[in-house]
């Protein structure tokens, strides 16, 4: 069974993740959906999340989630 997700990212962010998806999985139909499927196994990884530390961080730094995902993202280039 599959499910479809639709989502709106930022572009260059897009551009970065299909070049890594190309590289790991080749120029070949499907590298975005294993790519895709692939993080997001990593993102839902069971375990505790720490959100207490994660709020600290972002009060300090005054940024919100989405702007704190991103740079961390962007640094993994």
């Amino acid at each position: 069974m599959t499910e479809t997700i639709k989502v709106e990212v930022d572009e260059t962010l897009a551009k970065r993740f299909r070049k890594r998806a190309m590289e790991r999985y080749g120029y070949k139909k499907g590298a975005m959906k294993k790519a895709v499927e692939e993080a997001m196994r990593k993102f839902s990884m069971p375990g505790k999340a720490d959100w207490a530390s994660l709020r600290g961080i972002l009060n300090k730094r005054r940024i919100g989630s989405v702007e704190l995902q991103h740079s961390i993202w962007s640094k993994q280039d």
